[in-house]
């Protein structure tokens, strides 16, 4: 039908290795289930090479694919081989996330909303800092503004507006699932020694590189030297770049 239209189709795929990454986490002691989707004929391969063949002038013109780690997509190989990860490109930095300065806009109308003074205005503004800023994406300048997680910020923005004070709870319940993925980490081998490490402020985490492709076996059977986990704890975002200018290049999360 789309081939009989001077439109092109563009495919936009959300959260791809959603239910794969539920199954790995449940069944850590016990792959099956996850090898049944990314292996062989499973059900996710299948559905990739379908997208593949589709984008290949059969329909398809663009395919953009979101997740949360590419383990997913190295297991299912070649089953989807033709993608080109932009996740660290420093021009896709800010493609999501508040810069400061849209945070501060936001608030200050809140606050005229509000009546509020100028000081509880700048006092939420540092508290909002304190909480919910921090991220960077990509191997980028040391000076590139950090992130504000969306989540968290318009978390913040509801119960500002409708109360027009604090939430109770700064920590929006959505992002409960995090500790979830700390503990999945921490029962991989090495995992708790590298959430402990990551905890220290006194003895930052440094990596030489994020690993950008690495399977479920990569993890499963990682060393203490290698970077697959704290690449790992990077993608499902408890971790961020904090400083890419080591002197051997390395960098601390």
């Amino acid at each position: 039908a789309v081939n009989q239209t001077p439109h092109k189709l563009y495919l936009f795929i959300d959260e791809y290795d959603n239910f794969a990454n539920e199954v790995l986490a449940a069944q850590l002691q016990g792959q099956d289930r996850y090898a049944t989707l990314v292996h062989g004929e499973g059900i996710l391969k299948t559905i990739f090479k379908a997208i593949k063949a589709l984008s290949s002038g059969q329909g398809i013109d663009r395919v953009f694919i979101t997740g949360v780690s590419p383990v997913v997509m190295s297991d299912i190989s070649s089953g989807y081989n033709v993608a080109r990860n932009i996740s660290l490109i420093s021009g896709y930095h800010d493609l999501c996330g508040f810069h400061e300065h849209e945070i501060a806009e936001a608030l200050a109308q809140i606050g005229l909303e509000c009546d509020l003074p100028d000081a509880r205005v700048q006092e939420a503004l540092a508290m909002m800092r304190t909480f919910y800023n921090g991220y960077r994406f990509g191997y980028g300048s040391n000076d590139s503004p950090l992130l504000y997680n969306p989540t968290l910020a318009l978390y913040f923005f509801q119960n500002y507006q409708e109360e027009c004070a604090y939430p109770r709870d700064i920590l929006d319940d959505n992002l409960a699932m995090d500790r979830n993925r700390i503990e999945y980490i921490a029962r991989l081998p090495h995992g708790q020694e590298l959430v402990t490490k990551a905890l220290d402020p006194n003895e930052p985490l440094l990596i030489e590189q994020l690993a950008k492709r690495f399977g479920v076996q990569d993890m499963l059977t990682a060393t203490r030297d290698q970077s697959f986990l704290a690449s790992l704890m990077y993608y499902l975002g408890v971790l961020t770049i904090a400083d890419s200018g080591d002197a051997m290049g390395r960098l601390t999360l």
